[in-house]
């Protein structure tokens, strides 16, 4: 089974939202510049407008791990890296220094989010916006880690269902419920030197996790198809495995189609019933 790609992103500027700009983040920004490049040599008509969300300053502890030089530290890591990006390429990207759950109501929404946030919370806040029936993004694509342990998931929100190409892709919080966890705790407390920052996360963790993810977006352009829509790593055992585009694997991770449109159509029926009861 394919999945294929949404055919409007085919024959207009495709607007993308990378949120968090950190260790996966900032090297994600510089995959889709090149991604960028790639896609208008390939034939599209005009290739990617990013804007980046990032609240965080570089520290010192970013520098080596994340893609950051001592020069760097103090500086907004969204305005950094967007600014050497749109320099360095001739883009016309933009930065935003806040949080994105902080954007303004105004901000337009994208047709792809990148998410590279290293907390549940944040991740949470994601998931709530993106299922919303108002959500007009086509794509979620998110990477996360832990020290030696990544995944790499594309999904459709479920805020928009397509009704032209089979199934809707899942999106990572479908197929990993446990992000949205908020009984877990969190340990997302800055490091104070890169040494122990280390101890937390392998310093080539990101660049593994953030090469697929950009793997993704490739194919989903330059093919216009995708038989897997993500990956889960293990630095560790050193290994990598696909998740393809089937149900029936989707199901081994928890997540059936089948059972979402059943619970959908109760939901309608209930508010109908409602709506035709007598006052």
């Amino acid at each position: 089974m394919e999945h294929l790609i949404q055919t409007e992103l085919l024959s207009r500027r495709v607007c993308v939202h990378l949120v968090g700009v950190g260790g996966n983040g900032a090297q994600m920004a510089a995959c889709l510049a090149r991604l960028d490049i790639a896609m208008r040599a390939l034939g599209h008509p005009a290739g990617l407008h990013v804007t980046a969300f990032d609240g965080d300053d570089v520290s010192p502890a970013n520098v080596g791990r994340q893609l950051y030089s001592p020069s760097d530290v103090g500086q907004n890591k969204a305005l950094l890296t967007i600014n050497r990006l749109n320099l360095f390429y001739g883009l016309d990207w933009a930065a935003r220094p806040w949080r994105y759950e902080q954007a303004p109501h105004n901000e337009p929404g994208p047709d792809i989010l990148v998410s590279c946030v290293d907390s549940r919370a944040a991740r949470r806040a994601l998931h709530d916006a993106l299922s919303s029936p108002r959500c007009g993004t086509s794509y979620w694509l998110d990477l996360g880690n832990t020290e030696s342990t990544a995944q790499a998931v594309l999904g459709e929100p479920a805020g928009r269902v397509r009704r032209d190409a089979g199934p809707r892709l899942p999106c990572v919080t479908e197929l990993f419920p446990e992000l949205l966890d908020d009984r877990v705790k969190e340990d997302n407390a800055p490091s104070c030197s890169v040494r122990m920052s280390l101890a937390s996360q392998g310093l080539f963790v990101n660049d593994t996790v953030v090469r697929f993810a950009a793997q993704l977006l490739y194919e989903l352009f330059s093919c216009g198809r995708l038989s897997a829509h993500g990956v889960v790593i293990n630095l560790g055992s050193k290994r990598t495995g696909p998740i393809e585009v089937n149900p029936e694997v989707w199901r081994r991770y928890g997540f059936d189609h089948s059972t979402l449109a059943k619970i959908k159509r109760r939901r309608t029926t209930r508010n109908s019933e409602r709506t035709a009861a007598p006052a």
